[in-house]
């Protein structure tokens, strides 16, 4: 579990993520203007209204990279997501082909598979690990796959089918616990967290400005960064929390109680 992860199980992340950039700037502001003296402000400010501009223009190019990228891999594991259970149903649905006694099997391994990460899987990946129960199930699935004789051209064609499925179930399960633990790579939070860094300190240096106007557009600045990194954070772990994934997709499937 790396550190990323960590802040991601935090409550109230949104306000940690936003308080923080703000105390920042706010004693920043404090300390830059009890150390520059009036008479020597117009300097530092026209050296900040050279360089703001294009230290902006390179962070929120940077900004908006990352947070694109953290959202096209959240989209990608709620796409998996609704694959494996779309796996799952047709798994369980087409063994209504075979023998009734290797379509109950079947169907109840089926069930057995989603109750094991409804009821458990679930949180054993919003703590970025893994279990080897819903492995289970599939090798006992594979088995009886491995075992069953083909009696006719119509169980032939659902068999293929139901090898397919299989093989997507295990494929999107392995991403599944893949996506709930692969975070951020370092580098880029350090790149993020040192051009956010600089943004708000170059924006100090606009201090011949009115005390309220300079303080409000370092405050915002500092704002930003802090929503956009609880933004990255969030949607980086799709399985922890306020943005996790839902268990709908597999609650969904209408399976037999009996089984």
């Amino acid at each position: 579990m790396n550190v990323e992860h960590c802040l991601a199980t935090l409550p109230g992340l949104f306000w940690i993520c936003l308080s923080v950039p703000v105390l920042f700037a706010i004693a920043s502001i404090y300390i830059a203007r009890k150390l520059i003296e009036p008479h020597k402000r117009n300097p530092h400010h026209d050296i900040a209204h050279a360089i703001l501009g294009p230290v902006a223009t390179i962070f929120g190019i940077l900004g908006a990279f990352i947070v694109a990228t953290v959202w096209h891999k959240y989209d990608d594991t709620s796409l998996n997501l609704h694959e494996e259970s779309n796996a799952l149903r047709s798994l369980y649905f087409d063994a209504e082909a075979f023998s009734p006694e290797y379509s109950k099997q079947i169907q109840k391994l089926c069930k057995n598979y989603r109750d094991a990460i409804i009821k458990n899987e679930w949180k054993i990946v919003q703590q970025s690990k893994d279990t080897v129960e819903a492995d289970d199930f599939i090798g006992q699935l594979s088995k009886i796959f491995l075992i069953y004789p083909i009696n006719s051209a119509k169980e032939s064609i659902y068999f293929k089918q139901s090898i397919d499925n299989l093989t997507k179930l295990r494929k999107y399960r392995e991403l599944r616990i893949e996506d709930s633990y692969t975070g951020l790579l370092p580098l880029l939070w350090i790149l993020f967290l040192l051009g956010g860094t600089t943004l708000v300190l170059v924006s100090l240096l606009m201090i011949s400005s009115p005390v309220k106007t300079h303080a409000a557009m370092v405050v915002l600045l500092a704002m930003l960064i802090g929503i956009m990194t609880f933004a990255i954070i969030s949607l980086d772990f799709p399985f922890t929390g306020s943005t996790k994934m839902s268990t709908i997709s597999f609650e969904n499937i209408p399976m037999d109680p009996s089984l």
